[in-house]
């Protein structure tokens, strides 16, 4: 392995491990801050302060990439079918339409906007599916610019965080009741820390439910990834062809673990150790996200998508409460 991978991935270690130690103090744990959260914050503040050497933007982008890659495969391990099948119906109803509307009605503004195609769909998909993983999924289709990526994922991580303690406020404000706060956040809130942090703080089966909502919501990426690489196919080609239809082989993957999570009885140490890992590698990928996180570049984009991001967040907060409560 190249001198320069090595350097680049030990900083992002550094800073996964950091961020792990940080976590311990009392104020963090006060605040329920994951540690993705603080691995792409501390990467940031390194990044636009001390400054990160070129002998390092190797490393770094292979934890942001690759990493990132395999930690969405991983995810499948935090998935069965009979999970899906416990949140019932209703769950699956309100990730349905709050998905699907989220994306659309995102990329109908972003085009009011004047936003580049690109960079709102990845807005559009980040925010209505799974944040970052879902940006990376969809990324390896559509081919953005570096600056797009981590706007976008800086975008959604900022205000997927503010869901995360804006929520538990509510619920007990307004005396919600457990199995629509699940739903609501689980359907909603934009990363799968975010939504475990929301829904533990009101109660373990709250954190439960609305955990399992997530994960399901996380297999949108699937039809949204078939859809993009037709869309793209048909942009390049006027016949439609099964050849032309790009998944990214890491979503691939991802429903496979998913399946063999469901057919296959996984002796529990070893699934808790692969999902623990995965915690481990997602860390490490959101580290050198923020390592490559470079303030000046999102000052080139501009503010338009931070607006698309607020609006776009507020949106599917509120359709899913709605749908919640009709369903």
């Amino acid at each position: 392995m190249n001198i320069k991978i090595i350097l680049g991935i030990a900083a992002s270690i550094i800073v996964t491990i950091t961020a792990y130690l940080l976590q311990n103090i009392w104020i963090i744990k006060k605040l329920n801050l994951s540690t993705l959260i603080i691995a792409i914050i501390l990467g940031a503040l390194i990044k636009n302060t001390v400054g990160i050497s070129e002998k390092f933007e190797g490393g770094i982008k292979f934890c942001s990439k690759k990493v990132l890659r395999i930690a969405i495969v991983l995810l499948g391990f935090k998935l069965s079918f009979s999970q899906i099948l416990k949140i019932g119906p209703k769950a699956v109803i309100v990730i349905l339409i709050s998905t699907t509307s989220t994306i659309l009605f995102t990329n109908y503004l972003g085009k009011k906007f004047n936003l580049k195609q690109n960079l709102t769909t990845l807005l559009a998909t980040g925010m209505s599916i799974c944040g970052a993983a879902a940006i990376a999924a969809v990324n390896s289709i559509i081919k953005s610019d570096e600056e797009d990526i981590a706007y976008s994922i800086g975008v959604v991580t900022l205000l997927g965080t503010i869901f995360m303690f804006v929520y538990p406020v509510i619920f007990k404000l307004f005396k919600m009741n457990q199995q629509i706060y699940s739903i609501w956040a689980g359907s909603s809130i934009h990363e799968v820390a975010q939504v475990v942090a929301a829904g533990f703080t009101v109660s373990n089966d709250a954190g439960t439910q609305a955990t399992i909502v997530k994960l399901t919501r996380v297999l949108f990426i699937i039809p949204v990834t078939i859809i993009l690489s037709l869309t793209s196919s048909k942009k390049e080609n006027s016949k439609f062809s099964l050849k032309n239809i790009s998944i990214p082989y890491f979503v691939i993957l991802f429903l496979l673990i998913v399946i063999i999570n469901s057919t296959i009885q996984i002796p529990k140490n070893t699934l808790d150790l692969l999902v623990k890992t995965d915690g481990y590698l997602m860390t490490l990928a959101m580290a050198g996200l923020g390592l490559d996180l470079s303030i000046a570049s999102m000052k080139k984009v501009g503010l338009k998508p931070l607006y698309l991001g607020i609006i776009s967040s507020s949106f599917i907060s509120l359709i899913s409460l709605i749908v919640s409560h009709i369903v």
